[in-house]
């Protein structure tokens, strides 16, 4: 059985980002996504501080840098230097961006299966509507994390962002992820 086809309770806590293994379920109903291109949340968007501060905390990752957002996606790309994006392609949302800051304050990102399911599991995100449209094209585990609503919800946000920089770079600490450049 591969690890996207667990169920959650069957992952063990190693095989998380540390940065996911105390994430708590996200409460209330998730927010609706228009499915026009650039699949904006309707509600719940996040406050013009809540995005400040998504996108410092994204800029203060080594190497890490903002840059214009692909696809001429309204919002923020973070892209990292070219010596540390060793990540597997799937990791980025357009090599070398890794992530997407949209002006709702929801984040396009990717994550290993595994940890992808945790948070389609906890109710953190969804699997990006166009993964669904273009199978083969934006591979499954492309995420749209939810905008936080507030100052707890931005912590589970950057939680997120952690693991998912990790994936970008091959590697968690000094532990080399599966099938990496590194």
């Amino acid at each position: 059985m591969t690890a996207s086809a667990k169920n959650l309770s069957e992952i063990q806590v190693w095989e998380l980002a540390p940065s996911l293994r105390s994430l708590q379920k996200r409460v209330g109903a998730p927010p609706h996504l228009d499915a026009k291109w650039p699949c904006l949340q309707d509600e719940d968007r996040a406050s013009p501080a809540l995005l400040a501060a998504i996108a410092a905390f994204a800029g203060t990752l080594p190497g890490s840098t903002s840059c214009e957002a692909p696809f001429q996606t309204p919002g923020h790309g973070f892209a990292l230097d070219e010596e540390l994006a060793r990540g597997q392609p799937e990791a980025f949302v357009s090599d070398p961006v890794w992530l997407i800051l949209r002006a709702d304050g929801a984040m396009h990102l990717g994550l290993r299966p595994e940890w992808a399911q945790r948070i389609l599991t906890l109710g953190w995100g969804t699997v990006h509507p166009f993964a669904r449209y273009m199978a083969g094209a934006v591979p499954p585990q492309s995420l749209i994390v939810f905008a936080p609503r507030d100052e707890e919800e931005l912590i589970a946000a950057r939680s997120i962002i952690e693991a998912a920089y990790g994936y970008a770079v091959g590697r968690i600490g000094d532990v080399i992820l599966p099938d990496t450049r590194w």
